[in-house]
């Protein structure tokens, strides 16, 4: 028997090298924002083309949503509140309630388009949250004048608290700068500033209403978030100014997708052209 055969010759010497591995090319992405198109492409490519359904993608983003509002939370009673709209950011925020209700905080959903249709996603994520017993009502019963300024619902009592979470699920990358905010939308608004001056922490899913997308524009009634919890890229709208200043702190969470999906996608970013410098000739004829 060879020595290189034995049991017991080491299978890594000088002798006996290992095989060459390959080398290691980490995921980078390439993309850093995204706009109101780029980010429906997305969605239609990874139900239609990698078959990761709405729904998941839905579970995926509501369960990031509630890690960001345990985290701006702090302690498990301080209530948070949900505004949720008809399309997949209120879809997000129903799963959300339904997770923290199962994790033992106290959850309101406000519903800000009472009686206007959902998409069955939303809605099959609505009547779940309604079983796992979250209370729903009209956003406009939503009072934030109940709460005093500076109340602590802290574990620590040297750290100040707040009085509640409140998480703006209620329009998203859907809004566009050129059509208002509608009155009755201005009025819940209102209400979650209101709050967030009495000493509520704000949490926005995606990009907080009010801004444009594409933008950055702002709406007179733009909600102002502490945390903007935003999927596969921020969006580009809360990367520019103004928009930046309604954003707060961006997170970028994971919700089932490569880092890089959207590169996959969306082939690589276009270069911007640029100009040629002029010949010799027509700097001449110019001068």
């Amino acid at each position: 028997m060879r020595k290189n055969e034995s049991p017991f010759w080491p299978q890594k010497s000088i002798l006996n090298p290992p095989p060459p591995k390959e080398p290691y090319e980490p995921v980078r992405r390439v993309r850093m924002t995204l706009t109101r198109e780029e980010q429906r492409a997305i969605d239609r490519a990874a139900a239609n083309e990698y078959q990761v359904p709405i729904p998941i993608l839905m579970e995926h983003a509501g369960l990031a949503v509630a890690n960001a509002c345990t985290v701006a939370a702090k302690a498990m009673n301080t209530p948070i509140h949900f505004f949720a709209g008809k399309g997949m950011n209120g879809g997000d925020s129903y799963v959300a309630a339904r997770l923290l209700k199962s994790w033992g905080y106290t959850v309101t959903i406000w519903d800000c388009f009472p009686g206007e249709t959902q998409s069955p996603a939303v809605k099959t994520n609505r009547a779940a949250a309604e079983k796992f017993g979250v209370p729903i009502h009209p956003a406009s019963e939503f009072d934030p004048g109940i709460w005093q300024a500076g109340i602590s619902r802290m574990i620590y009592e040297n750290e100040p608290g707040m009085p509640c979470v409140l998480v703006d699920g209620i329009i998203g990358t859907g809004y566009e700068f050129s059509r208002p905010l509608p009155q009755a939308l201005l009025d819940i608004t209102a209400k979650i500033e209101e709050g967030h001056k009495r000493g509520a922490r704000v949490v926005a899913i995606d990009i907080p209403t009010g801004v444009d997308c594409d933008t950055g524009e702002v709406d007179p009634g733009a909600i102002t978030a502490d945390l903007t919890v935003s999927f596969v890229l921020p969006k580009k709208g809360i990367t520019v100014f103004p928009g930046k200043t309604k954003a707060g702190q961006v997170r970028v969470p994971t919700i089932g997708l490569p880092i890089n999906f959207a590169d996959i996608v969306l082939g690589p970013v276009p270069e911007e052209p640029q100009e040629e410098a002029p010949q010799e000739g027509e700097n001449k004829e110019n001068s």
